[in-house]
């Protein structure tokens, strides 16, 4: 049952997202492998980290599996996970890292804290809590129940648990030692409604195209505004809304959680993107089959899957969300549009799983109203704070002026060229025109609006936005002939309609409407 040490061979370059892992050395990584407990049902093969020297291409890929691992996760930066035999020699001369996870790269930073606070209360006794323990994607459902049995580990039954995951009830030593298994890749809490057994909907995780990635990584690239927290400018399209739902509302509820995200990082998403456009999130409904490697399996299961940014993933995939036609789509309760696309768009922008209970991002779908402390935490890990102050560029050190140089010999003047006619400059703003709703003031209680008009102008109207005082700013489709479906949030919302023109003239029409 107890197999060999996977000795770790890393260089100080080794860089991988994952959670559980604080900034370590490759000195240090080396030691803790070598007193490292590691147990394992299958002797002579192990579960590993390979990580490239650059992006793995599909003859890496190839030169692995050809030695006798098995492919089975992407794992940013530039990693993937295998399961290999103990005698791995690798890629000579491509490779960083090949190496087996430590215990305590398994365990979230989330259950680590709740355990300690757990244990400082109840001195002398150890708590029990609940925890998902996923195993890696090979491992049978028989196997990791023969763990839970050796470990001593209560494992809870629920129908709607992800593949390759258990629900148990331990002690933190219990949990400690279920780390130590090869088999098992990361442990994290249970949210209270996987405690309680209640339906739930899991996220099966967001894709790359070297596949999907665990719940041990934090993020997959640098998001679409490249290294560092900067500001990025993505098209959004919406494509196929099934006739089952309001196209207005459903579209309305998109946009909202679009601009939940964009409210608290410097996100824009504008309309009208080609579905298959450049630095485009495709939101689409499709069924069974739809073109890409992930066919939609009916209703009641998967409900959704996305496509990471571009890097990992390759346009004009990367970023895409789809939804599946066939599932029981509603708004504001059941299978809930906007907390689904809410979620999904986070993996759209970079974002892995939440190992925090409640959070948008956790691996289990919620009813979300908006993000939690959690979700912006790490959006803005990827992305400039919408919120934060400029900065203010450090005032220019004095220093001793240099002498003037002498002055230039002044040339011969030419003759001065004819004068031209100065331009006019362009002054007249767009004539604009609420068709929908003719009232200025509204009273409803839908969860958004449609309001259609139009706008024309001496040279061309270029662009028509929305702000509301409630979900912001974003731009209506169309221009000449323009709508917009905006949604409302309850009680009073103000609303402001502009078109632009090519010289930066504008004008404006406001309405407000009552949500009941």
């Amino acid at each position: 049952m107890l197999g060999a040490i996977g000795i770790v061979a890393v260089s100080a370059q080794s860089k991988l997202h994952l959670k559980a892992r604080a900034p370590t050395t490759a000195d240090q990584l080396f030691v803790a492998a070598e007193s490292a407990v590691f147990k394992s049902l299958t002797p002579n093969r192990r579960h590993r980290i390979v990580q490239f020297a650059r992006a793995p291409t599909a003859e890496d890929l190839k030169s692995l599996e050809s030695q006798g691992a098995a492919v089975l996760q992407y794992v940013p930066d530039d990693a993937v996970l295998v399961s290999a035999p103990d005698y791995f020699p690798g890629i000579a001369g491509r490779l960083i890292a090949s190496e087996q996870l430590l215990a305590a790269d398994k365990l979230s930073p989330e259950f680590n804290l709740r355990l300690m606070a757990a244990q400082l209360t109840k001195e002398g006794e150890e708590p029990r809590r609940m925890a998902v323990v996923e195993l890696y994607p090979d491992i049978a459902e028989g196997a990791a129940r023969q763990i839970a049995s050796l470990e001593g580990v209560r494992v809870a039954e629920h129908a709607d648990l992800a593949p390759a995951s258990l629900l148990v009830e331990a002690t933190p030593a219990q949990l400690s030692s279920l780390a130590e298994w090869d088999e098992v890749a990361y442990i994290y809490p249970a949210s209270e409604a996987l405690e309680k057994g209640g339906r739930l909907h899991n996220c099966r995780g967001a894709f790359t195209q070297f596949g999907a990635v665990g719940q041990y990584v934090a993020k997959v690239g640098e998001g679409w505004d490249g290294p560092g927290q900067n500001a990025a400018t993505l098209k959004y399209a919406i494509s196929g809304i099934p006739s089952k739902l309001p196209a207005d509302s459903a579209r309305a509820e998109i946009l909202r959680a679009l601009t939940e995200w964009s409210r608290v990082v410097k996100l824009d998403f504008v309309a009208g993107g080609a579905a298959a456009g450049m630095g485009t999130v495709n939101i689409l409904f499709a069924s069974g089959a739809h073109g890409d490697p992930f066919a939609f399996d009916g209703p009641g299961r998967v409900l959704a899957h996305t496509f990471y940014p571009a890097p990992p993933n390759p346009e004009p995939l990367a970023g895409d969300v789809h939804l599946d036609e066939s599932e029981s789509w509603k708004i504001g309760n059941d299978v809930d549009l906007y907390s689904v696309v809410l979620h999904e768009l986070g993996h759209a922008l970079g974002l892995a799983h939440s190992d925090k209970p409640g959070s948008v991002m956790y691996p289990y779908y919620g009813r979300a109203t908006s993000l939690t402390g959690e979700d912006v935490a790490a959006i803005r890990s990827l992305y400039a704070d919408r919120a934060a102050p400029p900065v203010e560029p450090p005032s220019p050190t004095p220093s001793a002026p240099s002498p003037a140089p002498p002055p230039a010999p002044m040339p011969t003047p030419a003759a001065p060229p004819a004068p031209a006619a100065p331009a006019t400059p362009d002054k007249i703003a767009p004539a604009l025109a609420i068709q929908t709703p003719q009232a200025t003031s509204v009273l409803t209680s839908a969860t958004a609006i449609t309001v259609k008009g139009s706008a024309s102008d001496n040279v061309g109207v270029t662009r028509v936005t929305w702000n509301s005082n409630v979900f912001g700013t974003a731009d209506a489709e169309g221009s000449r002939q323009w709508a917009a479906a905006i949604p409302l949030a309850p009680g009073q919302n103000s609303i402001l309609i502009r078109a632009f023109d090519a010289a930066g003239n504008s004008s404006w029409r406001s309405l407000v409407v009552t949500r009941k």
